[in-house]
């Protein structure tokens, strides 16, 4: 079970395209511009270090004004075959 303590991946899509401050800030997460039905947006992906890292990311995100369309965390192998 995860836990939220723990790194995670997390993919977080936003409005628009992202400029050179925005991909120094984040590191070494993975980002992925798209265009789709003439709106640019941007999907950041990768690990983070734990559910505070993700609302500082977010927060971050927020304080640039940008517009965060949707965070999801990527359930990795292992979990999805967990049994309840």
């Amino acid at each position: 079970m995860p836990r939220i303590d723990q790194p995670a991946e997390y993919a977080i899509e936003i409005q628009g395209g992202a400029d050179a401050t925005l991909t120094d800030w984040f590191g070494p997460l993975k980002i992925t511009e798209r265009t789709g039905a003439g709106h640019p947006t941007t999907m950041l992906a990768g690990i983070v270090t734990d559910q505070a890292g993700l609302i500082g990311m977010i927060r971050h995100l927020h304080g640039l004004g940008i517009v965060i369309l949707a965070v999801q965390r990527m359930v990795a192998k292992e979990e999805s075959r967990e049994t309840v």
